[in-house]
């Protein structure tokens, strides 16, 4: 009932959002990932009527290319390194190629002077500047609702993405605790509190660690996630730490299928 709910408020206000549902990807597809995708799917078509050694040796042969080619994809890199027989590195290379395909469904633009969306399996530092926000205590995504009487009658656009902060609870399990909206530029509204338990907020600029991920979030992928921005911090930027809470950024409504969604993960950090 609450999904099918969710579903009518967006299709209902199509119009004072301006949210379109669109088939182009706000991912520009990278010509390396488009490469990858090209190379992965002639093995396939090589490998078919090919014995089990030869299969295993062009299934090789490709994922070595592809992991070259894609050495920023810390998702394939993980996948193809851990298959070892002829069929889990077909597996892998079919679990490549659907990321390397993947096209993000844009139904709303970012936040004025916000930094494109991190491509799937890729890990990047991001900076974006100071922006305005309308937040509310939320678990389980409980603020949505809040948020969206917030935005309409102060008719203010929707955008994406949504964000939404976790913390680790006293058994060190991630729970939600605010979703917030984010204001197109932050000259629309005025900060303080408002009606129904939300704040609007002026936020500083920040930097983060980004990962760009596909599907639906659940606490334990969260946390999984979580330890591997650690180690990519500690890897790959010595000079800064972890400076917040876990956020989630989520650029798309239940219009979209669970495995058509796109969302990042990320860490503020700072300069230590």
């Amino acid at each position: 009932m609450l999904r099918m709910l969710m579903l009518l408020l967006f299709a209902s206000l199509t119009g004072l959002l301006e949210v379109s549902l669109s088939d182009e990807p706000a991912i520009v597809e990278d010509s390396m990932n488009s490469q990858s995708a090209k190379l992965i799917a002639d093995g396939f078509a090589k490998a078919k009527d090919q014995p089990a050694a030869e299969r295993l040796q062009t299934f090789q042969a490709v994922a070595k290319v592809v992991q070259e080619k894609c050495a920023k994809n810390v998702l394939i890199a993980e996948q193809l390194q851990a298959a070892t027989s002829g069929e889990t590195l077909e597996t892998a290379l079919s679990a490549s190629y659907d990321l390397l395909t993947f096209k993000m469904k844009k139904e709303a633009d970012l936040p004025a002077g916000f930094p494109e969306p991190t491509p799937v399996g890729e890990i990047e530092l991001k900076q974006y500047p100071a922006y305005r926000l309308a937040r509310t205590a939320s678990e389980k995504n409980s603020g949505f609702f809040k948020l969206f009487a917030h935005i309409t009658l102060n008719r203010i656009e929707m955008t994406a993405p949504v964000e939404m902060t976790y913390r680790a609870n006293d058994k060190q399990v991630l729970e939600q605790i605010d979703m917030a909206f984010i204001y197109g530029d932050t000259k629309l509204g005025k900060t303080g509190d408002k009606l129904g338990g939300v704040t609007v907020q002026d936020i500083p600029a920040l930097t983060t660690v980004s990962i760009g991920l596909k599907g639906d979030n659940d606490r334990v992928k969260l946390s999984e996630v979580e330890r591997r921005l650690e180690r990519w911090l500690a890897q790959h930027a010595t000079d800064h730490e972890r400076a917040g809470n876990l956020r989630v950024l989520g650029y798309n409504s239940p219009q979209v299928s669970p495995d058509s969604r796109y969302y990042e993960v990320e860490l503020p950090i700072k300069m230590k």
